[in-house]
């Protein structure tokens, strides 16, 4: 029985050897930290489609503020379906964007999924678990009176601790190739969709949008409210409310712009930074500044949105 022990654990101790050495598991902080990027990096993806969406629904409300000025039935009619024609082609330029946004927000999301430490933490357990359900019906075998033979408990308490110590950082290293492989072939994709939205965002027309809306926003309200006086009468406080509502969501939607652009190629440059720590084993902290300052952008990007 000792021999079979000792060989046992022998063998057990090779092959820890054998999963330790084949190659190095990221450690648990850094597989957080990876988590942490995509995190922050979905949240940053996002903020482009917000953005062109919340400035067609502005265009629309100021639309109507202005349609609401007009005399005459057909006028006003004429406005309305001008209106509805200009938010479908918001809404184009809107799902143009998306394609970017969902190829990044994908990618982010398969990143976070598969750098996730319950993947190799369940296996483990579940091998422990397996090894302690061993142990239990052994002890009931070994309890049995119509029998004289006996099962070594010692074997299966071995097999069960060690098989889920085995199982998890064997799952721990293949984590880790597969971690590496993903953000290696990953890094060609965020950098390109970053820069197609970047390019997007930067245009002089996506500008002219904003001040264009801040001009017709103003000069809408002020047709509608002219006509409420014409008519002897007083707007409604919350048409009031919501005029005000809108100014400050342009004032928004420029923040967003510009924080936008730059979480976009922080996003761009802490995901580099990250295959390079990856490939040379550096430590995280290597792409500390990086990260932070990701994510304190992804908040602010969030707050506004």
């Amino acid at each position: 029985m000792d021999v079979r022990t000792n060989v046992l654990r022998i063998l057990v101790a090779l092959l820890l050897v054998w999963c330790c050495s084949s190659c190095a598991a990221l450690t648990e902080s850094q597989l957080q930290t990876v988590q942490k990027l995509a995190v922050s990096g979905d949240s940053v993806a996002a903020a482009p489609s917000v953005l062109f969406r919340e400035l067609a629904a502005i265009r629309t409300e100021r639309g109507l503020f202005y349609a609401a000025s007009l005399t005459g039935a057909q006028a006003r009619f004429a406005e309305l379906n001008a209106l509805a024609a200009a938010a479908l082609e918001d809404e184009k330029l809107a799902e143009r964007t998306d394609v970017c946004v969902d190829v990044l927000n994908s990618y982010l999301r398969a990143l976070r999924s598969i750098s996730n430490p319950v993947r190799w933490k369940q296996i483990g357990t579940e091998m422990r678990g397996l090894g302690n359900n061993l142990d239990s019906v052994i002890l009931r075998f070994n309890q049995l009176d119509w029998t004289d033979l006996e099962l070594p408990e010692g074997v299966a308490k071995l097999s069960g601790k060690y098989a889920g110590y085995l199982s998890e950082n064997y799952m721990k290293n293949r984590q880790t190739v597969a971690v590496r492989e993903f953000v290696s072939e990953g890094d060609t994709l965020v950098a390109v969709c970053v820069d197609a939205l970047v390019q997007l965002l930067r245009k002089q027309e996506v500008q002219e949008l904003i001040d264009n809306e801040s001009t017709g926003l103003k000069n809408n309200y002020l047709a509608y409210l002219q006509r409420v006086e014409a008519l002897g009468q007083l707007p409604p406080v919350d048409h009031d409310r919501r005029y005000m509502t809108l100014l400050e969501d342009l004032e928004k939607a420029q923040k967003i712009r510009d924080k936008c652009v730059r979480g976009l190629q922080s996003l761009k440059r802490a995901h580099h930074k990250l295959l390079t720590a990856l490939d040379k084993r550096d430590r995280i902290d290597y792409w500390y500044n990086e990260l932070t300052e990701l994510n304190k952008l992804a908040q602010q990007l969030n707050k506004l949105l």
